[in-house]
């Protein structure tokens, strides 16, 4: 009787349960099947393993006379979480998140910038970075973004000095479609608005150019942007962290850097010690460098020893940490692929290059050695433009060679971010 009721139900809606497209079963009282929609038949031919199952009653007044069971197949979904999840795993490695734990030291004065830098990130504050080029104000603006509010938003950086005033302008601002040749259809969004909730780092503001400067305190007085070309502005909600070697208070005196400006990013200064003046801390950063390199250059280095370090820490460090980094990357480079230990000799050798100087001949060629080949030489041009050109060409061609052609080994040689090194290649066709 039961059975028969059912089935009228499933004469009189079996079409529709049939074009769903998840799988549908309808059972009697005693759990067997009356009815099977088409996508049933093809979850059973697919043999699909990962499902979830949605249960029904089906009643005639008070009685249940039997019940609808819908499947989902959840096996694409787990699929593509899984994906989803190696991607953000890679992104992770691209993106490298720096905390205060990835400052190393423990010299009170960087203890002290530390604790203060805390304190600041938790406040809506402008920060303003200053300290010499490689002291880590890059890693301090991740760690200021990182243990502040806004560090589930994302962290934008661009280095002023990167870019002519007018890419400046389009890269910060963004730009409506039409607004110059070659703006691309629909425009695009600055990395204010990119940035909107989260952080702008702005690295060697000092090289803002002054009517790039009118355009930016208009930003951080208003909270607004005018993209290029258009004539509405929008509003964004921006945390600024900006960061300069440069004697900001020298170039107000002189009138290159407004005043209006430097006092509008200068509401929280941190000043970052160079490494000449908290040399204690060098054992500590090359023993935190290791694990590093040794994922780089494919190395089992397990320590430094006392020696090395001592002879580090006898260095001026006019480079800070980066010409530290460099050091260190071209003992790793030279040593003996089988040890385990940094030794004296090592980082000795990795030191002479570094102040190894080029020979001047009399005739005016630069060469790297008596026996250096005619591609390791060129003539200084008087022109002082094309003198820095003959030169970053031939430290390229050089670094190049010493790294067996491999980019990623010789911007690291070279103190280069890699994208500046495609760059150069390709302007000097290299």
């Amino acid at each position: 009787m039961n059975r028969s009721r059912i089935e009228t139900i499933v004469s009189q809606a079996g079409f529709v349960l049939d074009a769903a497209a998840d799988a549908i079963c309808i059972q009697d009282q005693s759990g067997r099947n009356v009815f099977t929609n088409a996508a049933y038949g093809k979850m059973i031919r697919r043999g699909s393993t990962e499902l979830v199952a949605d249960a029904g009653e089906i009643r005639d007044g008070s009685e249940v006379i039997g019940k609808i069971v819908v499947y989902h197949d959840i096996s694409d979904i787990k699929r593509l979480k899984r994906e989803l999840d190696r991607l953000n795993q890679k992104l992770r490695k691209v993106q490298t998140r720096y905390t205060f734990k990835d400052i190393i030291g423990k010299d009170p004065a960087l203890l002290k910038v530390i604790e203060t830098a805390r304190v600041a990130s938790m406040t809506p504050a402008t920060i303003m970075l200053r300290g010499e080029s490689g002291t880590g104000k890059e890693i301090f603006a991740n760690a200021i973004h990182n243990n502040s509010p806004r560090r589930n938003e994302k962290f934008v950086k661009i280095n002023c000095s990167s870019l002519p005033e007018e890419l400046l302008e389009s890269e910060l601002f963004g730009y409506r479609e039409g607004a110059f040749t070659g703006a691309l259809r629909g425009g695009r969004k600055g990395l204010f608005q990119e940035a909107d909730k989260g952080t702008l780092f702005m690295d060697e503001i000092g090289d803002v150019s002054p009517r790039m400067q009118v355009k930016l305190l208009r930003a951080l007085q208003e909270k607004e942007i005018m993209p290029v070309g258009s004539t509405e502005t929008v509003k964004v909600d921006v945390r600024i962290i900006c960061a300069t070697n440069k004697p900001l208070e020298e170039m107000v005196e002189e009138g290159s850097f407004r005043e209006d400006l430097y006092y509008r990013l200068n509401v929280f200064p941190l000043y970052i010690p160079p490494l000449r003046e908290r040399k204690g801390d060098i054992g500590l950063i090359v023993r935190y460098l290791l694990q590093q390199y040794n994922e780089f250059y494919g190395r089992q280095v397990e320590d430094v020893d006392n020696a090395a370090v001592e002879l580090l820490q006898r260095e001026e460090w006019k480079g800070n940490v980066r010409e530290l980094e460099n050091v260190l990357s071209r003992a790793f480079i030279n040593m003996d692929p089988a040890s385990v230990c940094l030794k004296e000799s090592d980082i000795a050798q990795a030191l002479s290059r570094e102040s190894a100087k080029p020979k001047t001949p009399a005739g005016g060629n630069v060469q790297t050695s008596e026996s250096a080949s005619e591609e390791n030489t060129f003539d200084v041009p008087e022109n002082i433009n094309e003198a820095v050109a003959s030169v970053e060409r031939f430290c390229i061609r050089r670094a190049l060679e010493q790294c067996g052609g491999d980019k990623n080994r010789a911007a690291v040689v070279l103190g280069l971010p890699l994208r500046t090194l495609y760059y150069k290649c390709k302007k000097y066709e290299i």
